[in-house]
């Protein structure tokens, strides 16, 4: 496996690379497409789009099917549309003419450090319509996630003003998730801590601001914050708004989205087109299907379900309105009474998500745990 391949035409930029020391190799966009297994896969891909409107073709799909490689791109000047496509794409440096071995270095060297570095798992929470339960599904899978991994789990309600995941921990945060998008640049592990509301459940909170605020938000921002969520905790769980373009089209580090729907059939024909074109923009496997409030004895069965979504739906919640209701008013999710019926839902599909084992016990806190899981 070359640790970096290089997709040019241009012999001059190969030797360049080559000089950095590290095995390397050129490849076409037709090759792209034959790092079927992760194994194979370099650990950079360098692109050559100097002369191009466009990156080349199969470059998006390569990065959602090899996530862990690092993408740096190479241009003749920083076009802001070509930009936009490349921070869509998932690439992590870019470096402009005249270029020198010293930036190619510096900017490969950034990139490896990046990957080699284990990153958090992100879900992420979409509603297929208002009222379906988006934010009770989100926040009862942080809480539940915040049992395996106590002070390891954040919760980002993406709302920009209005969002209700504080009222559902029962807290009052100083600070909102407009905080940190203003200052991306500055986001390490002080800052976060400074902006985030730690809650008694385990969960780190960042909160909907309380009230609107006539702020620039754009997509660069929204994935800064995703990425350093994904460093900084084991698991970050994000309640995503709808109707927000620039944040559903911000969500490519996430390890899965979760159209949240009911079994009404107006939010079913919802979810069956988010589900869609979720797919289309992220890939089949990461986009999954939750029923909130599923009833049994309903006229739309499961297998209705299934094919009004166009796929396997295997998350059901069972529905406990007052129960749920009780929960809000109190301030304590759902999830955290394990022995309920919902308790129990919640917990089993928090464990799916993350893919951990049933049987597994909570992991040891601390440095030590910390380091036991990105050595996993």
């Amino acid at each position: 496996m070359n640790q970096i391949a290089i997709l040019t035409t241009d012999d001059h930029l190969v030797d360049m690379l080559r000089t950095l020391g590290l095995k390397s190799g050129r490849i076409d966009t037709t090759e792209l497409a034959a790092f079927t297994r992760a194994s194979l896969a370099p650990h950079v891909l360098v692109v050559d789009a100097r002369g191009r409107d466009h990156l080349p073709p199969g470059l998006s799909a390569f990065r959602r099917q090899h996530p862990s490689t690092g993408a740096v791109l190479v241009v003749s000047s920083l076009d802001p549309r070509l930009m936009l496509e490349a921070m869509r794409a998932g690439v992590g440096e870019c470096v402009t003419e005249p270029l020198t071995p010293q930036a190619l270095d510096a900017a490969v060297r950034r990139v490896l450090t990046n990957t080699t570095e284990a990153a958090g798992q992100v879900f992420a929470f979409v509603g297929a319509k208002g009222g379906v339960g988006t934010t009770t599904m989100a926040v009862n899978t942080a809480a539940a996630l915040g049992r395996i991994a106590k002070g390891e789990v954040l919760l980002i309600d993406m709302h920009l003003a209005h969002g209700d995941g504080a009222v559902f921990l029962g807290v009052e945060p100083r600070f909102s998730v407009i905080d940190a998008l203003e200052n991306v640049h500055r986001m390490d592990e002080s800052f976060f801590g400074g902006v985030v509301e730690k809650t008694d459940i385990g969960v780190h909170l960042l909160a909907s601001s309380p009230r609107p605020r006539q702020v620039p938000i754009d997509a660069i921002k929204i994935r800064g914050l995703i990425d350093a969520a994904s460093r900084m905790y084991r698991m970050s769980v994000l309640d995503v708004p709808r109707s927000d373009m620039t944040m559903l089209d911000s969500l490519d580090t996430a390890t899965s989205i979760v159209v949240v729907t009911s079994q009404e059939i107006a939010a079913l024909r919802n979810a069956a087109n988010m589900a869609e074109t979720l797919r289309a923009r992220y890939g089949t496997n990461r986009v999954k299907v939750a029923i909130n409030r599923f009833h049994r004895e309903s006229v739309i069965a499961h297998a209705d379900i299934e094919r009004a979504v166009g796929g396997t739906v295997e998350h059901l919640i069972p529905s406990d309105y007052r129960s749920a209701i009780e929960a809000l008013n109190a301030g304590r999710p759902l999830a955290m009474d394990r022995e309920s019926k919902l308790g129990m839902a919640f917990e089993s599909f928090a464990k799916d998500l993350a893919g951990v084992a049933k049987e597994q016990v909570e992991r040891p806190s601390g440095v030590l745990g910390r380091l036991a899981w990105r050595r996993a």
